[in-house]
């Protein structure tokens, strides 16, 4: 086949938006069917065959697809395959000789299917009769899925605030629970505190030891060596006892020795807290009384 490359107007969408503009097209002919491409898009396997109206201008309607590799170039280079190679160029030629554009249309519409800008401009120059269906069609098709990713939208946020609720709700009940065997001097296994800040999905999850948590919620300033101990190598620890398991490595087998300051400084706050809280709660029953 010979490809010869012109000049012509095209009708296409851009941007989302249609324009008419001057392209080069490549064309070839093969069992009596003008195979039309644009020539920018020359390099795609699979491109759309342009469809030429009345006045020699062409569409890109964005509904016929074709492999264009098979239409062009040498097929003797796709031996083990040329049966099959020939037999999709009778198939898609023979296809588009018997096209029928308006009972395509018609078939869309009555299934309220999707209608691009560039088949409504087609449609309304050379089959206005069913133009205001066509448009109907397509208004209808958007509204439908923008309720659907409206009601999508919703159960995605439902979703997000059940997530951030039930993990929050976690949060805090390890939280309190921390804090009271800090109290009342149970060893505290070193895990992960997993929330979410301020109680919104978009801020991401934030994972961070339960000590270290503690450090900032009370802000103690601990050192960067002692928090990579604390994060990486203690296993527990008891702040009534001082008495704490960490892990071997093979280069190093040191521990913290400084860690017990911040840790009687979380013990410390903790205390100060209980002693509020019974405080309050002393006072609410006298109120009472």
């Amino acid at each position: 086949m010979i490809e010869q490359i012109k000049i012509a107007r095209v009708w296409h969408i851009s941007n989302n938006e249609l324009k008419c503009s001057n392209k080069k097209v490549s064309i070839s002919t093969y069992n009596n069917v003008e195979i039309a491409t644009l020539k920018e898009e020359r390099n795609y396997d699979v491109q759309e065959f342009l469809i030429k109206d009345k006045n020699n201008e062409y569409w890109s309607l964005g509904i016929a697809p074709i492999r264009l590799n098979l239409f062009v170039g040498d097929s003797n280079s796709y031996l083990s395959e040329k049966e099959k190679i020939e037999r999709y160029r009778q198939d898609i030629t023979e296809a588009y000789k018997k096209i029928d554009l308006k009972a395509f249309w018609v078939k869309k519409i009555n299934e309220g299917r999707y209608f691009n800008k560039c088949e409504l401009e087609y449609i309304h120059r050379f089959f206005p009769d069913i133009y205001e269906q066509a448009r109907k069609s397509r208004e209808t098709y958007i509204e439908n899925i923008n309720r659907r990713k409206e009601q999508e939208k919703l159960e995605r946020e439902r979703k997000q605030k059940e997530e951030v609720k039930c993990t929050n709700n976690i949060f805090k009940r390890k939280l309190r629970e921390t804090k009271y065997k800090i109290f009342i001097g149970e060893t505290i296994p070193i895990e992960n505190f997993e929330f979410y800040k301020d109680d919104k999905y978009e801020n991401g999850k934030t994972v961070q030891n339960n000590i270290l948590y503690l450090a900032k919620y009370y802000g103690i300033d601990i050192p960067i060596a002692t928090q990579g101990f604390i994060n990486n190598r203690l296993v527990n620890y008891n702040f009534k006892t001082g008495l704490f398991a960490y892990k071997i490595t093979d280069k190093n087998k040191k521990y913290s020795s400084k860690m017990g300051i911040y840790l009687r400084d979380i013990l410390e706050k903790v205390q100060e807290e209980y002693r509020e809280k019974f405080k309050t709660k002393g006072q609410e029953k006298s109120k009472v009384k």
